[in-house]
């Protein structure tokens, strides 16, 4: 018998895709899912950044540490004096680089100087050429002349370019500061001064306590400002109680200048707890700190709050004098983030020092 086999022929295989709906289907749940996972991610990436910024905190108070087992007492947080000259004691006595014309003790270098061969940057404090005659950073003028001599009178190019550099043990990741200053007296050169995420504790004489040469400069609070060198036997409220310093944010800018090789004050390389963590600063904030501090031009002047801060989300990490590093809060209660900012609980007695005019 003969089959007819015209009708069997092999079935065509019918193509399916996505259909619209599907497509917007699937785009919606990768959406959520990167919506879900991005904070993760970005939480992450904040604890790596928070991590190295712990890291470097505990280098600088290693260092300090190193630099007092090596020289008996803590760098000064400012080497020297400014136009705030023959300022005394209560007793009478003057302070000791304040007079009219002691050229080696005229100077705004800060403290971040002084350590860097215990950062493992030797190479980088020999080309600052320290021994040299004279060899001061950042000189001032003597007699009542409070404007930095200029720039170009007092560097070579080689120093220059090592006041440019950045030491990474100074730069904290979550900072997203520009790596050099904007102030634009500085602009002209080919090696502008480069900033740090990371000041000293003055103390707790701040911007309040406006120019009181003596309180707020030469004899703050804490462990680090104007000229005196503080003995880790002078830390009366114990190393584990006492700031050695913090973080600092906007460290390019105007208000809130953070050059590492300087020091002033309320700002480059010190800063004090007078004002909270975070705590802004800008001409938007002067009925807080109405006085507006002078410029060399062709800079305006500036509006400092002296305030420690970070990017970090609601607060900031501080070193401490025994060498841990912890995060603390921008809603921390004020009265003990200023005692932390203290070495000898002097906040208790805020009229004992008057400013001197």
């Amino acid at each position: 018998m003969v089959v007819a086999t015209s009708s069997l022929r092999p079935c065509k295989p019918v193509a399916r895709g996505f259909t619209l709906v599907e497509l917007l289907v699937v785009i919606a749940i990768i959406g959520v899912l990167v919506a879900l996972l991005l904070p993760a991610v970005q939480a992450a990436r904040e604890s790596a950044r928070r991590l190295q910024c712990v890291n470097n905190q505990k280098q600088i108070g290693l260092a300090l540490h190193n630099y007092e087992s090596s020289n008996g007492h803590f760098p000064a947080g400012r080497h020297g004096c400014d136009g705030a000259v023959l300022v005394t004691y209560r007793t009478g006595d003057p302070v000791e680089g304040c007079e009219l014309n002691p050229t080696i003790k005229r100077s705004q270098m800060s403290a971040f100087v002084k350590l860097l061969p215990y950062l493992e940057l030797q190479s980088l404090y020999d080309v600052l050429d320290l021994s040299r005659e004279n060899g001061i950073l950042w000189p001032v003028g003597n007699g009542t002349d409070e404007k930095t001599i200029d720039y170009a009178s007092w560097t070579t190019p080689q120093i220059r370019q090592a006041l440019n550099n950045r030491p990474p043990a100074l730069v904290c990741p979550s900072a997203d500061s520009e790596p050099t200053t904007e102030l634009q007296v500085f602009q002209d050169f080919d090696y502008v001064p480069a900033t740090s995420d990371y000041a000293m504790c003055s103390g707790h004489r701040g911007p309040s306590w406006d120019r009181g040469y003596l309180p707020v400069k030469a004899d703050n609070s804490g462990i680090f400002f104007y000229i005196r060198e503080i003995e880790i036997r002078e830390i009366e409220d114990g190393t584990a109680n006492t700031f050695f310093g913090g973080e600092v944010q906007d460290s390019h800018t105007i208000d809130s200048s953070n050059i590492w090789s300087r020091a002033w004050r309320h700002l480059d390389g010190m800063r004090t707890t007078d004002n909270a963590v975070n705590t802004p600063a800008g001409p938007e904030y002067d009925e807080i700190y109405p006085r507006e501090r002078d410029r060399i031009p062709p800079d305006r002047p500036y509006f400092a709050m002296g305030a420690f801060g970070s990017r970090h989300p609601g607060g900031a990490n501080f070193v401490y004098a025994d060498g841990r590093v912890e995060f603390i809060t921008d809603a921390v209660d004020l009265e003990t983030y200023i005692k932390f900012g203290t070495r000898a609980s002097q906040e208790l007695d805020p009229d004992d020092y008057l400013p001197v005019q």
